[in-house]
């Protein structure tokens, strides 16, 4: 990998990249990174690496296990590429419990889109509480910075 920075070069340290957790005094050592050398499957590596850690921050931190976000990997239809899908707690707590309804018949199945609007208002309290955090806590604040910017450069190379 690269070690320079260009102009505009987005640069990571390998310590967020890796381990995730820097001692003070080893940050003297570390590498770095320029995102623009990334290929996409490497950027998907250090984008599930980044949302793992940024997930389990915010969970460790929130206080309303609801609102934890959980992610699982799954094969979509007709796929045989397995995904890792995320979602908070609430969401998946609302999908259980209509499919349960619809098999004993009290129901309809809700569709995707119909099940985010109703759980829109919790996902604006979701919003809120990492914000809050953010706010507040530096490393969280980074690490949704750093997604921000790998998730930036996969859609450039994806156009």
């Amino acid at each position: 990998m690269s070690t320079h920075a260009g102009k505009g070069a987005a640069v990571l340290t390998m310590a967020l990249l890796g381990a995730l957790a820097v001692l003070p005094a080893q940050a003297a050592d570390e590498e770095q990174v320029v995102i623009e050398d990334l290929t996409p499957a490497q950027l998907r590596e250090e984008i599930e690496k980044i949302q793992t850690e940024f997930y389990a921050v915010f969970n460790r931190r929130n206080e309303d296990d609801a609102f934890d976000v959980i992610c699982q990997e799954f094969t979509p239809t007709g796929s045989n590429i397995p995904q890792t899908g995320c979602e908070p707690g609430f969401v998946t707590v609302r999908r259980g419990a209509n499919a349960n309804d619809y098999r004993l018949g009290t129901d309809e199945l809700l569709t995707q889109d119909a099940l985010m609007r109703e759980l829109q208002p919790q996902f604006a309290q979701l919003t809120e509480k990492m914000n809050a955090l953010a706010a507040t806590d530096q490393y969280f604040r980074e690490l949704g910075q750093i997604l921000q910017m790998l998730n930036e450069r996969l859609r450039e190379l994806s156009r």
